[in-house]
């Protein structure tokens, strides 16, 4: 509100603004579209107090004043034909006269990024159903107050859902501290250590209170294409107890997500994953389960054994804990998966269950690891901790377990790394041999003869 009243004062003032000024204020209307939910709304994000325990944010009223001032039509696709009461003596009979007649286009946005803030959004498309998830992974250097402990957290809408949430906070409430914290957001967690440590309320009586130590987050890579969103990053929160953590997160599109949670301690701890929502228990530890008044659904799905599964709650909102006790080195590899309707559903009486026609560990190609990990969709397989990919034609060899996208198409194999680390990969066709360091989201293509 107070960069509005400025600038429309500048204005109706016939006063120069600069161009420097003029597009940055500009920009806090296109940053609301590039994380704008589907259903025109906006995901709770930091130190959001309009509406506790408030899933969502109303954005439209904003965007209505961005309209105003900038006339841009993929600003409009979100505005109201009025503005709000407080602001409508603000505005010109001109500028209320646009809203009779509001031009509008859909974004054209997909999934982008904000790497200053450390914000990455995976975006199907902008119909009421589509899937968006909004990653956080940036750590604000000067001034941290008004983040939360949800590092490398997640967000999620689907079908006009909110399927993985966070909830909006307040100063005033007792509780504050704890819906800022850790316990709240979708992250992963060891033992019983929470990532915001050290939390201190304000001197001045507001109930603002802040943490004095978060983790410092690491963007490994980003990468999207045709087949997939990619993000890889890692954290230093859980430093001082010895544990190094990472997670993947990929977007197969248009299909559903798998995260991917990585934990490596010379001591055994017990590693956990927490998940905002309502679950019932489908076939406990391997699947959690929510469903929506329409029937629409979402599934969380554990591909490696876990060991127990608690819920918990407070004000009304539930998460579910999921854990793997006793252990130094273990990855989580979850299916996040969202559906329209009960036959789209994971079957949980199933032995095999297929996730939109993707199967598990089930590929015509010969896998060989420690325990890989295959999910596979007509020539497309996503293969987690492969030392070695065969075929009739040809092979891959890695100098290490090694997490990758493979596709062929005809005589085009494509290969992307969708791990953390390099890695080295030998292609061998025929006598012929091949060698490549494969980097972080990284794509190498090979011609099969």
């Amino acid at each position: 509100d107070n960069y509005f009243y400025v600038y429309q004062l500048a204005k109706i003032s016939n006063l120069e603004v600069t161009p420097f000024w003029e597009e940055r204020l500009k920009s806090l209307f296109i940053t609301l579209i590039k994380i704008a939910y589907p259903d025109k709304s906006a995901p709770v994000l930091s130190d959001d107090t309009d509406n506790p325990w408030g899933e969502k944010n109303d954005i439209s009223g904003a965007m209505t004043l961005g309209y105003l001032l900038f006339e841009l039509p993929e600003v409009a696709y979100f505005a109201n034909n009025q503005v709000e009461r407080k602001m409508f003596w603000y505005v010109t009979n001109k500028q209320l006269k646009l809203l009779e007649n509001i031009k509008f286009e859909e974004p054209t946005l997909t999934s982008t990024e904000l790497p200053i803030t450390g914000y990455y959004i995976m975006r199907e498309g902008w119909e009421a159903d589509n899937k968006m998830m909004i990653i956080t992974a940036g750590l604000d250097k000067d001034k941290p107050d008004h983040q939360h402990g949800d590092m490398l957290g997640i967000q999620a809408m689907a079908n006009g859902k909110v399927i993985l949430p966070n909830y909006q906070v307040r100063y005033s409430l007792e509780d504050y501290g704890f819906f800022k914290n850790s316990m709240v957001k979708n992250v992963a967690l060891v033992d019983d250590e929470l990532q915001g440590k050290q939390y201190t309320s304000n001197q001045g009586g507001s109930g603002f209170g802040k943490f004095l130590e978060l983790p410092q987050p690491k963007t490994i890579t980003w990468n999207t294409n045709s087949n997939l969103d990619l993000f890889v990053g890692s954290h230093d929160g859980f430093a001082q107890s010895g544990v190094n953590y990472s997670r993947q997160v990929i977007y197969l599109k248009d299909d559903f997500w798998i995260v991917k949670d990585n934990f490596s301690s010379e001591k055994t701890h017990e590693y956990k994953q927490i998940w905002q929502g309502h679950y019932s228990l489908e076939d406990a530890p391997n699947l959690l389960r929510s469903t929506f008044e329409d029937a629409s659904g979402f599934d969380i799905y554990q591909v490696k054994k876990t060991d127990a599964i608690t819920n918990s709650g407070k004000r009304g909102k539930q998460w579910a804990i999921v854990s793997k006790k006793g252990t130094n080195n273990f990855s989580f590899i979850t299916v996040l998966f969202p559906y329209k309707g009960f036959d789209n559903r994971i079957d949980e009486v199933s032995e095999k269950p297929s996730f939109k026609g993707w199967l598990l560990n089930s590929t015509l190609w010969k896998v060989s690891g420690k325990e890989p990990t295959t999910l596979s969709k007509d020539n497309k397989m996503v293969c987690f901790s492969a030392n070695k990919i065969e075929t009739a034609d040809f092979t891959f060899q890695f100098s290490a377990a090694s997490d990758v996208f493979v596709s062929q198409t005809n005589n085009i194999v494509q290969i992307q790394s969708i791990g953390e680390n390099n890695t080295s990969l030998t292609f061998i066709v025929k006598k012929t041999k091949k060698s490549v360091v494969l980097k972080p989201g990284e794509t190498v293509e090979f011609t099969v003869k």
